[in-house]
């Protein structure tokens, strides 16, 4: 039986995540990402590789930009594929693609030939929703390709990432496949930890994004930690700024910064939201029963908020009184709510701005994070100081390097794949495998490059 894997993007990077893998004649692409950096030809997932090779499906793991960015890209490219995603990330894809497909205009414009973007127009984006098809968790479905001599047989395991995140079981001819997507393997606020098959599979393709970090804090620890920035920030009457991921980062914190009022750890202050988040506030809402949750039932918008307006950016309340602002772009990406208050933030040393999630090295965001007190550092491509705080904290997403460790030894994989990561992070993840798993073939793969999984 021909088996083949090959990386699309996402190879020794977190950019446009995809990946090819032929199980005997039935091609299948596993995400479609939008690199969230670069913007020339590697914005997208490099369909153009395959050649004549068969593609029928293409299966999406959840709906954060990285992943599913350039889903109409790629079904402009290869519109015969067959799009298969969770009932909760179908749902969340109409405000994900709509808001990408936004920016992606603005930034790319210049850069592609228009037909090339013409599936990001808001009624293309609107009449591809209607092609995707949702799959239940552990429900497996049986595809067979134009081309295929033998049934795939597919399954969606909940990955604990984001709402409607999911691993990616295979299985054909007696090889089995587990693709962890981004996979998350402790507890998050609202959302449980990951829950994986833990039985012996034949290849492991694994993510690695924490993997370079030696101890990843949980989640109850760095609220302690936020908690005392707070009470710091509210003390000399100053509010506290945080630059959030629309999907995901904001959902955990809101309920996380009620449960600390609630217990007295925090005073109580008036919770600023603005953005699409608050539109993916109700998709989790939607789900509070159906999907995996912690507290069954809980709704995200049951937390008092007050909406954040782009209109009244820069005289709110918030300037008057102690409050905490949950503003996009989480990494302060020019034109953003984040970037345009931060710049008030800078001049007020009562004030506090807490980073809770990754920096990209070429954003405004890793500017400040990295930045001294009334010390000039580029913001945005314009020399600025502050004075008020910054502190980082981390509420991480994904999986500890210890966690990922576990699944393998677990599984005891005769393969394993390791992506999403930087190349540090995956060589020290492939590293720990060969140890702990003596003898087992372990592939970094190549951008383009082809590898057998048999």
């Amino acid at each position: 039986m021909h088996a083949e894997l090959i990386m699309l993007g996402g190879a020794e990077e977190i950019g446009a995540n995809s990946c090819y893998i032929e199980l005997d004649g039935t091609g299948i692409i596993i995400d479609g990402g939008l690199h969230p950096r670069d913007r020339t030809s590697r914005a997208f997932p490099d369909v153009d590789i395959l050649g004549e090779r068969p593609t029928d499906a293409l299966l999406v793991t959840h709906a954060h930009s990285d992943h599913i960015g350039g889903v109409p890209y790629v079904m402009r490219r290869l519109p015969h594929l067959r799009p298969i995603m969770t009932f909760a990330t179908r749902d969340l894809s109409h405000i994900v693609l709509q808001n990408g497909g936004r920016l992606l205009r603005n930034d790319l414009g210049a850069s592609f030939p228009k037909e090339w973007l013409s599936f990001y127009q808001r009624e293309e984006i609107e009449a591809l929703r209607y092609a995707f098809e949702a799959l239940r968790y552990d429900e497996p479905l049986t595809l067979r390709g134009y081309s295929g001599r033998s049934d795939v047989e597919v399954t969606f395991h909940w990955s604990g990432h984001i709402l409607g995140s999911a691993s990616v079981s295979l299985k054909c001819r007696g090889l089995s496949i587990l693709h962890t997507a981004d996979v998350m393997m402790a507890d998050q606020v609202v959302v449980p930890k990951a829950n994986l098959p833990r039985h012996h599979v034949d290849v492991l393709i694994t993510e690695s994004t924490n993997a370079a970090t030696e101890s990843v804090p949980d989640f109850p620890s760095e609220a302690k930690r936020l908690a005392a920035f707070i009470n710091t920030i509210a003390a000399r009457n100053g509010s506290v700024l945080m630059p959030c991921f629309a999907l995901g980062k904001l959902q955990e914190m809101i309920p996380l910064l009620y449960n600390l009022m609630r217990k007295g750890s925090i005073p109580h202050l008036p919770i600023y939201t603005g953005g699409i988040g608050v539109r993916i506030n109700k998709v989790y809402d939607q789900y509070c029963y159906s999907d995996p949750m912690r507290r069954p039932g809980f709704e995200v918008s049951d937390v008092p908020q007050v909406r954040l307006r782009r209109d009244e950016l820069l005289h709110g309340d918030y300037f008057k009184e102690p409050s905490i602002v949950l503003a996009p772009s989480g990494m302060m990406n020019q034109g953003t709510m984040s970037f345009a208050l931060a710049r008030q933030w800078f001049t007020k040393k009562e004030f506090g701005i807490a980073f809770i999630g990754y920096q990209d090295p070429t954003t405004p965001g890793y500017g400040l994070l990295n930045s001294e007190k009334k010390k000039p550092f580029d913001f945005g491509g314009t020399r600025c100081s502050r004075v008020c705080d910054v502190e980082r904290f981390r509420f991480s997403g994904h999986a500890s390097r210890e966690h990922l460790l576990e699944l393998a030894t677990d599984i005891r994989p005769k393969t394993v794949v390791v992506a999403h990561g930087d190349v540090h992070a995956c060589e020290l993840l492939a590293a720990e495998i060969n140890a702990r798993l003596p003898g087992t073939r372990i592939i970094i793969p190549r951008h383009g490059a082809s590898y057998s999984l048999r």
